[in-house]
């Protein structure tokens, strides 16, 4: 009972567990009273350079945003946006069309915003003209006519020609047949019998049926054979005739089709005006009138397909530039990529319709915004964004794996781009990306770093209930009371984890806010109160937290956790975890062995492995004793459960206490649990998340029942960061747990061991003080 009234005695006033802003301080007895916050909480210095980044873009400079996911980074932006309304650099639709002189190469067109899809329709229009109307144009009946009066002509010629032949053949006897009409026609000389022409085979019947001699037929025969020549000339004159013939039949559709072409272009090449599109249409208007003019077109690639426009992007509507976000971070999602159309039997063809842009071309004339963890996880889509920012241009490309060849052979012209890229990350992210390239830090001069938390003075909590109007409004939620708003604003004071601050991470106040909300529906209130923000904060923390209570049960249960009596060379402390975005607090046991040796040393084991060692604890303990040098000393120690290797300085003051302790032969209370950094010199500093850490132990100590004697050391600097839960200081007021403050290792080695540390005075500690036992072993 005298070691629990002496804890009660040095116990911090349950009143000071808590910060509580003053009621004055909140600005309204309602969010409905209280206007919205424009932007984020604080952030002057990253305001400032994204407002330049965002205003003043160019000179190849781009931007990263730096600070912590749910530090209202993505707010802070579209704010800025929503603000500024930047214009566009650039107003650009990208367009690619077939290159008919090289189809492996297709052809960019640029046209001013707006008009790629203008100009996509007309192509189109004339498309369809080609494969629906062209044939019908050809075949009506002015140009039909005067191909048949071509015909007529080329056939009056043929008889004119035969003439003069067939005079000669009648005389003889003989008549001359043509098989057909056309530049495939046959002649043949036959006999005329009773005015009639009788071809060879018949009159070799006639002769069968004695109708006529065998001498006859064989002078026939030898008449026709002597014609062989002249009949041969006569009949490639003729083929010449209709060659000709039919190169002018020919040349009437080309004459007309070019002429109809020709008006249809024009139109286009007025009224869209850029680089490329005059040679362009030339190459339309040649491949149409060379291919699908005489031709059998059947294997020709459809109008409408070869002779399209892609278009990758098209300009707003409006002149302010745009902001792409993308969550997705690919060489094809950022730069673009060609998909293969696939044809039967699975082949794969690839032309420029296959193309398509990545959101860096998609963001030209504005700014591309990327998430900068999921960035670093791709080092090699970020070497080819750097590259590609510092060629001004994106060459797109086919993936090179799984892809057809035709696909990968393709290679469209570049694209040329004017994007500002702004990086939204946090510090390790930043680093990463750093040790990726060092031309990182050239191309993203403008760091914008979000501070973690704000002033707690009269505007920081002024702008925090602003904020949470803000929210309230933009979703629609249940208006807060002001009780309800100093809830929030504690909770904001706990998360900054820093004394006198409140925390910038809005989003975990934005979830903690709509959780409320959930809570004050389900009780049919029209406000949401304290009672319902402080649950909320609770109910997030449990959800989070169930794995770790798991575990801490287990090794209060196991034993590996003592919670009561006393206990010599073993000590609690606390250390942390991190469990779905919660921290969380966790006793563990540190055990400690002392041992004269050669030489002097000291070990911390955790787990399966060692832990760094700060070589100036036995430095340390020298200068804390008062001894000219410190006699050889093997100090090992080890931390159960394991404790993170980051966390290791949190358990300083718990490894000083416990090595002295042990050096005095003094067993330690295993009620208590102590925290503490200590420097060099032995002064004792702070730790982070300490109210994590002083609620995770006093759970433990609830499992097993509180007895009025446990609690937790704390240094005396982290006093004004107490925000503690409800149920602690409940505990704690009623004298069932206690938070002690503690200034120095002596303060500590007394509240732990019940005994007067001893203060050094005429060249020596008080012989039973611990100070003086702990010296007095080493010098024995």
């Amino acid at each position: 009972m005298r070691e629990g009234r002496n804890v009660a005695r040095h116990a911090i006033p349950p009143e000071r567990l808590r910060w509580q802003p003053d009621g004055n301080d909140i600005p309204g007895d309602s969010t409905r009273d209280i206007p919205v916050l424009d932007g984020t909480l604080g952030q002057d210095a990253a305001l400032e350079a994204l407002h330049y980044g965002i205003a003043s873009p160019g000179h190849n400079q781009h931007v990263f945003l730096r600070g912590p996911r749910g530090s209202g980074r993505r707010r802070l932006l579209d704010s800025l946006f929503g603000s500024l309304r930047p214009k566009a650099r650039q107003n650009r639709d990208f367009c690619f069309v077939h290159n008919f002189s090289n189809p492996d190469r297709p052809r960019l067109i640029i046209l001013p915003r707006g008009e790629g899809r203008p100009f996509q329709k007309q192509m189109h229009r004339i498309a369809l003209f080609v494969r629906e109307r062209l044939p019908d144009i050809l075949a009506n009946d002015p140009i039909r006519g005067r191909r048949e009066a071509r015909r007529e002509a080329a056939e009056r010629d043929i008889r004119l020609l035969l003439r003069p032949l067939e005079k000669k053949l009648e005389a003889e006897g003989l008549a001359l047949i043509r098989s057909q009409a056309g530049p495939n026609a046959r002649l043949q000389v036959s006999v005329r019998i009773m005015g009639k022409p009788v071809s060879q085979e018949e009159f070799r019947n006639m002769v069968a049926r004695k109708q006529a001699t065998e001498e006859d037929r064989k002078k026939f025969e030898e008449r026709i054979k002597s014609y062989d020549e002249e009949i041969n000339k006569i009949s490639r004159q003729i083929r010449k005739k209709w060659q000709q013939a039919q190169q002018h039949i020919e040349q009437i559709d080309i004459t007309e089709t070019a002429r109809i072409m020709g008006e249809m272009t024009a139109e286009v090449s007025q009224r869209f005006k850029a680089d490329g599109i005059e040679v362009y249409l030339r190459e339309v208007i040649d491949d149409v009138l060379e291919k699908r003019i005489g031709h059998e077109t059947s294997q020709l690639a459809d109008p409408t397909v070869l002779y399209g426009v892609n278009v990758l992007n098209m300009g707003r509507e409006d002149s302010g530039a745009p902001a792409i976000s993308t969550s997705s971070i690919s060489p094809a999602s950022l730069f673009g990529t060609v998909d293969p159309a696939w044809r039967s039997g699975g082949r794969a063809v690839a032309s420029f319709q296959g193309i398509r842009s990545g959101t860096l071309i998609q963001a030209d004339g504005g700014f591309l915004i990327l998430d900068a963890e999921d960035l670093a996880s791709e080092p090699g889509v970020f070497r080819q964004l750097l590259r590609i920012l510092r060629a001004g241009e994106v060459s797109i490309a086919a993936p090179t794996a799984d892809w057809s060849q035709a696909a990968q052979s393709l290679r469209p012209e570049a694209v040329p781009i004017d994007v500002g890229v702004i990086l939204v990350g946090d510090a390790a992210a930043y680093a990463q990306l750093e040790s990726i390239s060092r031309e990182f830090s050239r191309r993203f001069r403008l760091l914008a770093d979000l501070e973690a938390s704000v002033e707690r003075d009269g505007d920081g909590i002024d702008r925090t209930c602003r904020f949470v109007s803000a929210v309230v409004q933009r979703e629609a939620l249940l208006p807060l009371t002001r009780p309800g708003l100093a809830a929030v604003v504690e909770i904001s004071a706990r998360l900054s984890d820093q004394p006198g601050r409140l925390t910038t991470r809005v989003g975990r106040l934005a979830e903690v806010i709509r959780e409320a909300a959930f809570l004050a529906a389900g009780d049919d209130e029209t406000e949401i109160g304290r009672e319902h923000v402080e649950a909320a904060f609770g109910r997030i923390r449990h959800r989070a937290g169930l794995p770790a209570a798991g575990r801490i049960q287990h090794s209060v249960d196991s034993g590996l956790i003592r919670l009561r009596g006393r206990s010599a060379g073993q000590l609690n402390v606390i250390s942390r975890e991190r469990l779905a975005d919660e921290m969380f607090g966790a006793p563990a046991r540190l055990s400690l062995t002392a041992a004269r040796g050669a030489g002097n040393g000291i070990s911390l084991e955790s787990g399966e492995g060692e832990l760094p060692v700060r070589q100036f604890l036995l430095p340390m303990l020298t200068e804390l004793l008062h001894l000219d040098a410190l006699p050889d000393l093997r100090v090992a120690m080890t931390l159960d459960p394991a404790v993170l290797p980051d966390d290791a300085a949190s358990t300083l003051l718990g490894q000083a206490c416990g090595l002295i302790a042990v050096l005095a032969g003094l067993s330690v209370r295993q009620e208590l649990a102590v925290i503490g950094s200590i420097d060099a010199r032995g002064q004792v500093g702070r730790v982070d998340y300490l109210n994590e850490r002083i609620e995770g132990y006093f759970d433990a100590c609830n499992r097993v029942g509180l007895n009025g004697q446990q609690g937790v050391i704390i240094p005396a600097v982290d006093k004004d960061r107490l925000a503690l839960d409800k149920r602690v200081i409940k505990a704690c007021t009623n004298d069932q747990f206690h938070i002690m403050a503690a200034a120095s290792i002596a303060e500590a080695l007394e509240r732990l061991t019940g005994k007067t540390a001893g203060i050094w005075k005429d060249d020596g500690f008080p012989e039973d003080s611990v100070l003086g036992m702990a010296r007095a072993s080493l010098q024995a």
